[in-house]
C-alpha cells in the first residue's frame, strides 16, 4: 500500500509540476499575450508567467522528490524481510543442486528419472519459479539474472531429460542431468555471492 501511495506521490507532484512549467512563458510569442499587446498594454504589465506557476511548480516538485525519498526509505526499511527471502531462495537452490547431483549420480531407469523430475517441477522447482518476481524485485536485475539465468538452464535441461525419457530416449535424456547439476551448482554459487 505504501509503494502505491509513493507512486501516486511521484506521479501527481510530476504533473503539477509540468503544469507549472507550462506557465512560464514570454506573452509576446503566445497568441493570448499578442492580442492583448495589441490592444496596448506592454509586455511588463503582462508579465513572464502566469501567477500560479511559480506555487505549482515548487509544490509539484516538492511532491516529486517526497515520493522517491519515500520509496527509496521503504526500500531500506524492507531490507531486513529481503534477507530472510534470500536465504529461503538459497536453501531451496541447494535442495535443487542436491537433487539434481543424486540423480545424475544414481543414473535411474526412465520411469524413475520421469518420476523424480515430476517431483521437482511439482515441489521446489515450482516454488522457487513462483518467487521470481519478488527475488528481482529485492535484490535488482543484474543481480536476479546472475542467479536466475543458472536456476532457468538447470530447469529447461531437467524438463529435456524427462521429455527424452517419456519419448524412450532415456539415455540421451540421461546425458543432460551433468549440465543441469552444472548450472544448479553454479546458482548456488550465483546466489552465495549474493548473500555473502
Amino acid at each position: 500500500m505504501q509503494q502505491k501511495i509513493n507512486q501516486a506521490l511521484v506521479l501527481v507532484g510530476f504533473i503539477v509540476a509540468t503544469i507549472g512549467a507550462t506557465g512560464f512563458h514570454s506573452p509576446e510569442k503566445s497568441a493570448a499575450g499578442q492580442d492583448r499587446l495589441e490592444s496596448g498594454s506592454s509586455a511588463e504589465e503582462l508579465g513572464s508567467t502566469e501567477p500560479l506557476a511559480w506555487i505549482l511548480l515548487g509544490v509539484g516538485l516538492t511532491a516529486l522528490f517526497a515520493g522517491g525519498i519515500l520509496s527509496r526509505m521503504q526500500q531500506t526499511t524492507e531490507g531486513g524481510g529481503d534477507h530472510e527471502q534470500l536465504a529461503g531462495i538459497g536453501d531451496q537452490l541447494v535442495s535443487v543442486r542436491d537433487a539434481v547431483s543424486r540423480l545424475d549420480e544414481a543414473r535411474p531407469g526412465d520411469a524413475e528419472l520421469i518420476r523424480e523430475i515430476d517431483d521437482l517441477r511439482g515441489g521446489v522447482l515450482f516454488e522457487l519459479g513462483s518467487q521470481s518476481d519478488d527475488f528481482a524485485a529485492s535484490v535488482g536485475f543484474d543481480a536476479y539474472a546472475s542467479v536466475w539465468s543458472h536456476f532457468a538452464t538447470c530447469e529447461r535441461l531437467l524438463n529435456r531429460a524427462w521429455s527424452m525419457a517419456a519419448d524412450g530416449h532415456g539415455d540421451e535424456g540421461r546425458e543432460e542431468l551433468p549440465r543441469a547439476r552444472a548450472a544448479a551448482e553454479a546458482a548456488v554459487h550465483a546466489m552465495d555471492g549474493l548473500t555473502a
